[in-house]
């Protein structure tokens, strides 16, 4: 089976919609959505042109600061007609700079996570300078990843070991079929990169 990692703001409409969001006046950290854990807050979630220049057209994969994936009402249709599993769709208010709601956006949190799936010395990989984290992988340029681990699952991050600066990827990785179905309907805002898998 052949994946893709998931580039944002990809294949857009001209003069896309761009949100901004109010998760840090929540105080909700971005990263929670990142952790492959199920969302239990009550939160009024909102993501919103904050400037007049700022909307536009939204996007079905909403392009946002945060870049938190958010799903369009009919591409989480698509997704869910498919019978592509590991997702919980978290309602959201999505308005336009002059307070027009859009109807149906969610945040896609990928609840599937796969450990030990990254060969480590075949994927190209980026260190942090920093202090803090010096050492650690900072970033993945190239996907190199045991299709084995993955148990054919359509959408996951993947889980890493100590030797990364954080525990779970902010890539999510989707199979073919997922690929095709944006592609069949025409999907914008999302574009993605190849995977190898071994």
């Amino acid at each position: 089976m052949k994946y893709f990692r998931v580039w944002n703001c990809e294949h857009a409409v001209i003069d896309p919609m761009v949100c901004e969001t109010n998760l840090e006046d929540l105080q909700i950290d971005k990263r929670i959505f990142r952790i492959c854990k199920e969302f239990t807050g009550s939160e009024k979630i909102k993501f919103y042109a904050e400037l007049e220049e700022d909307d536009g057209t939204p996007d079905d994969f909403l392009q946002n600061t945060e870049m938190v994936p958010i799903f369009s009402p009919r591409m989480r249709e698509a997704i869910e007609e498919a019978g592509i599993t590991g997702i919980q769709y978290i309602p959201i208010e999505v308005e336009h700079y002059n307070k027009e709601k859009l109807e149906g956006y969610c945040i896609a949190n990928v609840l599937n996570s796969v450990s030990g799936a990254l060969d480590f010395d075949k994927s190209q990989l980026y260190y942090s300078s920093s202090k803090e984290h010096k050492g650690k992988v900072f970033d993945v340029w190239e996907y190199v990843i045991y299709a084995d681990k993955i148990l054919n699952l359509d959408i996951f991050r993947l889980k890493f070991d100590d030797r990364f600066w954080d525990k779970y990827s902010d890539t999510i990785i989707v199979s073919e079929k997922f690929k095709s179905i944006i592609a069949k309907n025409k999907f914008t805002g999302i574009g993605f990169g190849k995977v190898i898998t071994e």
